[in-house]
């Protein structure tokens, strides 16, 4: 039941304080959404900050902010303007629920906070462990390297804007998260967003009239970092967007960092004058890592993992795989993996093991939605219907989540495609990847289905 004092809140006539403020509007939509939608959407919410033109609310996680911020921003936005009596944006935050509290001192620690927070996390990919520390430095790509430190060091002015290009998996994303994080953490604000999600949100936001919030959000801060840019070639509504904001954050001395997988020139269609402009700043590749570079980072990420891999399997696995970064640390995901499962030590058979099955990926081959989905009904023993329909048995919805996650892997789908293909909501795709990526790293049983799925896919493929 609803308490007639939160509804009837009494503010002072100014009101300043953010806790206060978000009650206020809370009360308000209390009464104009259902009780599971408040409980489940906006109960764990808190006022965060407040300024002339915004008021800041944090919510305990992304999937939270996604929802607030397309499904119910219209609603909330008024409740705002009713309580503070004038128009003003509405952000959201993610923060710990730990950090919303009430007393002198974390209102102090927060000026403080760790700002990586204020990065826009990525639907698909957790990248808060990948830093400046722990990237690792080799001829292949020194240069870019250097040339991002030197971003976080002098942000506006040194190398404005940087653009880094390489193939796939060799340490563009990394580089541009780190020096998002480092810029945050030095006090300015940075947003990282792939140039997907920009796309996405740009459309949104036209979609729904919210232009004004779109532009305060991408041009009021210190620096932007959009990952694989080439995702907007042929988008001219969202180029024409980019474009503007560009100019914007370069006029007022903002940096911009960008990342794509060919040089600025190669990527078509792209209008002439984007390109003009990511031409004006400093241009660097990443190239294919060398011997020496690939077993230092198989030796950092079997560090992290806490996994005892020799040098020899190390030095084999460095030798035997020439794709790229990521399949290197596959390879020590999989012998992880494998050595968790058969409580066996690792030795160079099963190496050997892990590098025959490792697949090229699916990309390269003849696969397809159909390949897929009767790999996976086949692997759990569902059947396809049920396996895209709307059982919430755990096996049916771990067997749906690694379709969809298949499909945008392995296939490189857009969100809205698998949307399409599944009859799955966007919000329901982001969500199914994420726990798939996450479990990839934490839950051995999902690792050893992933790879299974895949190996029969790889094997009817060579097959027919």
């Amino acid at each position: 039941m609803i308490r007639q004092k939160d509804v009837n809140l009494e503010l002072p006539k100014n009101p300043t304080d953010p806790k206060l403020i978000w009650k206020a509007v809370l009360g308000k939509l209390q009464l104009q959404v259902t009780k599971s939608s408040f409980e489940t959407w906006l109960s764990s919410t808190a006022g965060y900050m407040l300024d002339d033109r915004s008021i800041t609310v944090s919510v305990p996680n992304n999937f939270v902010a996604e929802m607030l911020d397309q499904r119910m921003y219209s609603i909330i936005s008024l409740a705002v303007k009713q309580v503070l009596q004038k128009s003003v944006d509405v952000n959201f935050l993610v923060i710990a629920p730990s950090v919303n509290t009430n007393t002198e001192a974390d209102k102090n620690e927060r000026q403080h906070h760790n700002a990586s927070t204020f990065i826009k996390k990525p639907a698909f990919y957790h990248k808060s462990w990948r830093t400046f520390e722990n990237f690792i430095v080799g001829e292949s790509n020194k240069l870019a390297h250097a040339a991002s430190l030197s971003v976080t060091e002098n942000p506006g002015s040194a190398y404005n804007p940087l653009f880094i290009y390489s193939g796939v998996g060799l340490g563009k994303t990394h580089l541009l998260t780190a020096i998002a994080s480092s810029l945050n953490r030095s006090g300015s604000k940075a947003i990282y967003v792939t140039a997907e999600e920009f796309t996405n949100e740009y459309i949104n936001s036209i979609r729904l009239a919210k232009t004004d919030h779109f532009r305060n959000k991408y041009r009021l801060i210190d620096a932007l970092l959009i990952d694989d840019v080439q995702f907007i070639a042929g988008k001219e509504q969202t180029q024409e967007g980019f474009f503007h904001t560009f100019n914007a954050l370069i006029t007022a001395g903002k940096q911009i960092v960008i990342s794509s997988d060919r040089p600025a020139k190669e990527i078509e269609p792209l209008h002439e004058r984007l390109v003009s402009r990511m031409l004006g700043g400093l241009i660097v590749d990443i190239q294919q890592p060398d011997l020496e570079t690939k077993v230092a980072i198989l030796k950092s990420k079997s560090e992290s993992l806490k996994t005892n891999i020799s040098g020899e399997i190390l030095l084999y696995f460095a030798e035997q795989i020439t794709s790229n970064i990521r399949a290197l640390e596959g390879c020590v995901n999989k012998i992880k993996a494998y050595s968790q499962l058969t409580n066996l030590s690792p030795d160079m058979n099963l190496a050997k093991t892990i590098v025959a099955e490792l697949s090229p990926g699916l990309k390269n081959m003849t696969a397809t939605k159909s390949s897929i989905i009767e790999a996976v009904s086949m692997h759990f023993g569902i059947p396809k219907n049920v396996v895209l329909g709307n059982s919430r048995n755990s096996r049916c919805v771990t067997a749906r989540q690694i379709y969809m996650y298949l499909l945008r892997e392995d296939l490189n789908l857009s969100l809205a495609e698998i949307s399409e293909s599944t009859g799955k909501k966007h919000s329901s795709v982001i969500y199914s990847c994420k726990q798939i990526i996450n479990n990839l790293q934490s839950d051995s049983s999902i690792l050893a289905d992933v790879t299974t799925i895949r190996s029969n896919i790889k094997r009817r493929l060579t097959v027919s």
